[in-house]
């Protein structure tokens, strides 16, 4: 989660510094607590119903036990949660790669002088677009949930340590962070195609994605960082303001 973009768009957000930094208090709290809760119901509840009525895949666990293993109205609470949670998050991946394309892309290098009034155009119709190309996936693509897993190990393995390191440390490089964040994505994107594990300690190749794609992103930021110039006071100077 340290490295999911759409926390740190709600902690930029916040009205003043004070603001932010209870913010991230009351995030770390309550992201411990729900991942416990989320986690306990899976468990108590595949212990319960270890096939159902029929087999049931690991995302079908939570909305099967509020279904038959809680009384109806905290079962009803906890399925709204749930649909709450899909909405949310869908939400929050159209509106976080929309800023980016506009921001990064549009605004930097295609129209610089753009009014507010255009960006805002521009911001609607990505909206729009990426939702398109989000139910296209969802009609076509084999398994949404794929993907999803693909996207979080990405962000835990190749963007957290780069995040981490660019408050922690005053070596680490730009040209560190990119290789990190490449050779992370590569690691993920590549761990199941046939021969690639083969290249990796026998530790690693029997575990997932995330473990060998963080081990070669913090390596490949590690010595990126060492082959290439330290960065100067001026940029180290803007994370001590």
């Amino acid at each position: 989660m340290l490295g999911n973009q759409v926390m740190y768009q709600k902690f930029f957000s916040a009205r003043s510094e004070r603001d932010a930094r209870l913010s991230v208090v009351g995030w770390v709290f309550g992201t411990v607590l729900l991942e416990t809760l989320i986690v306990a119901i899976a468990v108590f509840g595949r212990a319960l119903y270890p096939t159902g009525e029929v087999a049931l895949h690991p995302r079908e666990i939570i909305p099967y036990t509020a279904r038959h293993g809680l009384p109806a109205v905290l079962g009803a609470v906890l399925l709204g949660a749930v649909f709450a949670k899909v909405i949310s998050t869908a939400s929050n991946y159209l509106f976080s790669p929309a800023t980016n394309l506009v921001e990064d892309v549009f605004v930097r290098y295609i129209s610089p002088g753009a009014s507010n009034k255009r960006i805002l155009i521009v911001s609607r119709l990505a909206v729009v677009l990426l939702g398109c190309w989000a139910l296209y996936q969802a009609v076509y693509a084999e398994s949404i949930l794929q993907k999803m897993l693909w996207a979080y190990t990405i962000y835990s393995a190749a963007l957290t340590p780069v995040v981490l390191a660019a408050f922690y440390s005053k070596r680490v490089t730009a040209w560190g962070a990119v290789a990190a964040i490449a050779s992370g994505t590569v690691v993920t994107l590549a761990w199941d195609v046939p021969g690639v594990k083969a290249f990796f300690p026998r530790i690693l190749a029997d575990r997932d994605a995330i473990f060998p794609a963080l081990f070669v992103a913090v390596a490949a930021m590690i010595v990126v960082s060492l082959c290439t110039p330290k960065p100067t006071q001026k940029q180290l100077a803007q994370f001590a303001e």
